[in-house]
């Protein structure tokens, strides 16, 4: 699986959290995931940088751990696997395979919060 990274001055990350590293059988639903991801920024355009993350990264300090606990407790509450999950800026959007109008969502109103930002500070 790959995106590429998009280096500009955007203040919108996006971290995909795939789980095939550890979980070979999960390949699918991250490809799905990344799928997902990619028409949100094109539907959207809004500039994003995008960073592919496996699990084994993730849990072991490359989010946040306030993250690996809402990912733990989404799976203590459902049963099932939270991976691939999406992060936009830092935020959980989905720990599963995401919605593509929640990575939409996510992406426009950070991108506003961008623009506001700028037109303050301008």
């Amino acid at each position: 699986m790959r995106l590429d990274f998009r280096r500009n001055d955007s203040h919108v990350g996006i971290v995909l959290v795939t789980g095939s590293c550890c979980i070979p059988g999960m390949a699918p639903f991250d490809e799905h995931a990344r799928r997902i991801v990619e028409q949100a920024i094109a539907e959207t355009g809004v500039t994003v940088q995008v960073k592919v993350m496996p699990a084994t990264t993730a849990y072991m300090g490359g989010i946040p751990k306030k993250v690996i606990a809402q990912l733990i407790n989404a799976f203590n509450q459902s049963g099932q696997m939270s991976l691939p999950a999406v992060l936009v800026n830092g935020e959980l959007i989905a720990a599963g395979v995401p919605q593509l109008e929640d990575i939409k969502s996510a992406l426009l109103r950070l991108a506003g919060e961008k623009e506001t930002r700028e037109i303050i500070d301008g």
